[in-house]
């Protein structure tokens, strides 16, 4: 190409490109990136020199409505500029404006979103079990006396045994709660006909004990989190929980969104702000945190403060943008597929990632030997993991207080209805 110099439109877009910029006369200067290694890497093959320019608009880019082109994408078409390079997903709406060279990256994207807070642990005294199974547990309890009442009286009334002092109602619920409290029984069956329903009651108690401790153990030695956003089909949950829907505008996933007519992607583009697009439509990654992001943007987050869901989709083919019928883009094509094919682009990608994960590493040094320690090494209960247990105590000593309370109203209006039918009697 014998040393001509070439415009490359660009954004502010690490880690693919990062750029700086001196007002006073508009020069932009690269700093580091995937994509400018790879635009020097072409630019020392085939012997050109380049200059970084911006769109005015700073947007990626996208055919509209009305005909008119946006961002990188129009500055190629209108040939304001030779090539676009930033990470610029190859789609059918762009190529109808502009050519594409082959792929040189491809990528999936992902949901990124704040970290799981931990569950607050206030209750965890009833978090082995769930609604349903104490319910469950109460009415088996309750039910329990009461059967076993029922079972004397047949003994008594219809098999002529001997009613028995524990045949009392309230004596037999008091000792099936013992029972479930893992208490001696008190109670000692004579026939066969009680012997087997407490037996299995025993078992029962037994085995619903087990579960209840090991559950219990569990959750207080290690926290655990609210559910994390995985999949597209979390995020209906998560926008009625407050999140909002983001991702970059007038980009390849706007487009992927706006354009499906059903299914979840759809669903999807549904949950965005569409009353006020600067909030789910942000100007640039840069601007905002995006629950759908790309990759390799993902990687770059600290893993303290996001979650980076396992599940990918809409795969991305990235490639330059080059004019229609542009000379310069089988040239482009053919390096970028040695370059591809040597692995040097992923060797870029994995330098520029490991750049932003460094200084984690590095702060996060002294955090290191203090977050083992805590992971290792058993910490006390506080106040907080056990104060449901108090709170069961304030329950019942109130409860009693209420029944007591009852009790002094009634009783003397019991006294005076006894009087007065004693004074009848005489």
């Amino acid at each position: 190409m014998e040393g001509r110099q070439l415009l490359v439109t660009t954004n502010q877009n690490w880690p693919f490109f990062r750029i700086a910029e001196w007002d006073n006369n508009d020069t932009v200067i690269g700093v580091s990136g995937i994509d400018l290694s790879i635009i020097r890497a072409l630019a020392h093959t085939l012997n050109f020199t380049f200059r970084l320019v911006r769109p005015p608009d700073g947007k990626w880019g996208s055919l509209q409505r009305d005909g008119t082109i946006t961002g990188l994408i129009g500055q190629v078409a209108r040939h304001e500029a030779h090539l676009a390079l930033c990470e610029l997903t190859i789609t059918s709406s762009r190529e109808s404006v502009v050519d594409f060279t082959v792929p040189y990256y491809m990528e999936s994207t992902t949901l990124v979103s704040p970290a799981p807070k931990e569950k607050n642990r206030a209750f965890a005294v009833f978090s082995p079990f769930t609604l349903k199974v104490w319910i469950c547990l109460c009415a088996v309890t309750c039910g329990m006396g009461p059967l076993l009442r029922i079972l004397t009286r047949f003994l008594v009334t219809l098999l002529h045994y001997p009613d028995l002092h524990h045949y009392n109602t309230s004596v037999l619920c008091f000792n099936v709660f013992r029972n479930l409290m893992i208490q001696s029984s008190v109670f000692r069956p004579e026939v066969w006909v009680l012997r087997f329903p407490f037996f299995f009651w025993y078992l029962f108690c037994f085995y619903i004990y087990a579960l209840y401790s090991g559950t219990l153990t569990a959750v207080l030695a290690a926290p655990t989190y609210e559910t994390p956003i995985e999949t597209l089909s979390d995020l209906e949950a998560a926008h009625s929980r407050g999140f909002t829907i983001a991702t970059t505008r007038d980009s390849s996933f706007e487009h992927a969104f706006k354009s499906a007519r059903s299914g979840i992607y759809r669903e999807v583009w549904q949950l965005f702000d569409h009353n006020d697009r600067s909030i789910s439509f942000l100007p640039a990654p840069e601007d905002g945190f995006d629950l759908i992001n790309s990759l390799v943007k993902a990687t770059q987050r600290s893993l303290r403060r996001f979650h980076i869901s396992r599940h990918t989709f809409l795969p991305q083919n990235y490639g330059v943008a080059c004019p229609s019928g542009s000379p310069y883009q089988p040239l482009f094509s053919n390096v970028l597929r040695r370059m591809t094919e040597g692995g040097l682009i992923l060797k870029w990608a994995g330098e520029e990632v490991n750049k932003a994960v460094a200084p984690h590493h590095t702060q996060g040094a002294s955090h290191t030997h203090t977050d083992t320690t805590t992971t290792t090494t058993l910490t006390p209960l506080n106040l907080q993991h056990l104060q449901a247990a108090f709170f069961l105590l304030v329950f019942g000593v109130t409860l009693g207080g209420l029944v007591m309370c009852t009790e002094m109203i009634t009783t003397p209006r019991r006294r005076s209805t006894n009087t007065t039918t004693t004074r009848r009697m005489v």
